[in-house]
């Protein structure tokens, strides 16, 4: 791997064999309160309609045609905030069960797992934990940066700026072959859901490995991943243990000051973090792409 030795591929049960002074995993409120809330909502708008009697029918067409429109439209907005609050309550319950952690820090060094937490079906003995010796790391780089964030698909350029926090280990060596082979196999395996019957594949960690320099990133706080601790905390945690530093990126460019080659590690970036939704809006916008057309795009870069 680098001067000293290797990256080792493990299970998550060696993993936690030896005590952790810090472990990062996933949130699970925030979910859990979308969830509740999208459920409550399913329950609450039809008790609303009926208090108000808008289900019920008159002896005109037109009341008739009326009650029907409101029965249809209710129906479509419960089963949306069912279905979609079903989908938040089962992340929240898979980020409260043990498996659920992206990061342990122990005085041996780091324990790095390529497993995303809502996968906690898929086989556990599986070699999906990479750790790497403490000799192995040259630095922890607490991150800050201000990125650029899409909120309006009518906005001609990507105009507002989001806080996004993250955690870059640096290494000795740049040999990450090893570690980005396991984490493409894991997102090529397919796994059972809570839906019966039915197979999905599976995610994968936040992670992206910079190749190059030999530094592997990990989202802290972004539109899709909170971590807890909070970074500030970890990094209390880490000071003494590994060398750290705290740094502020520069704030992100305007997509269209940048070159073709920069704009497309931009929009490859926005759907990393979450925001596939805004690289379309600013593909359709900029390029005057259908949506169609979009969406073939970004699954070409």
């Amino acid at each position: 791997m680098g001067r000293y030795g290797k990256i080792d591929l493990i299970t998550e049960d060696e993993a936690r064999q030896n005590p952790a002074l810090l472990t990062a995993k996933m949130s699970w409120k925030g979910h859990l309160i979308v969830a509740l809330f999208l459920l409550g909502w399913s329950v609450v708008f039809p008790a609303f309609l009926g208090a108000n009697d808008l289900f019920s029918r008159g002896d005109s067409l037109f009341s008739i045609l009326f009650a029907i429109f409101i029965w249809l439209f209710c129906g479509v907005i419960v089963l949306t905030c069912a279905l979609v609050g079903l989908v938040f309550l089962s992340s929240a319950v898979a980020a409260m069960k043990q498996s659920n952690w992206t990061l342990r820090a122990a005085p041996e060094g780091l324990y790095l797992k390529l497993r995303n937490y809502s996968d906690h079906r898929l086989n556990a003995a599986d070699p999906i934990v990479a750790f790497i010796p403490k000799r192995e790391i040259r630095a922890l780089r607490f991150m800050g940066q201000k990125t650029r964030m899409v909120t309006d698909a009518d906005v001609p350029e990507d105009n507002h700026v989001h806080k996004e926090e993250s955690l870059e280990i640096a290494l000795y060596g740049d040999d990450l072959a090893r570690v980005a082979t396991a984490l493409e196999e894991e997102r090529r395996r397919k796994g059972p859901t809570w839906i019966k019957g039915v197979t999905a594949n599976a995610k994968g960690s936040d992670i992206k490995l910079m190749t190059e320099t030999g530094i592997i990133r990990i989202d802290w706080k972004t539109r899709k991943t909170r971590l807890t601790p909070s970074m500030k905390e970890a990094e209390g945690i880490l000071n003494g243990l590994y060398r750290t530093e705290t740094a502020e990126a520069a704030e992100e460019a305007p997509l269209l000051s940048l070159s073709t080659e920069e704009q497309e590690d931009r929009l490859r970036e926005m759907v990393r973090r979450g925001d596939a939704l805004g690289a379309t809006a600013l593909l359709r916008e900029n390029r005057g792409l259908t949506l169609t057309e979009a969406h073939q795009y970004l699954k070409s870069l």
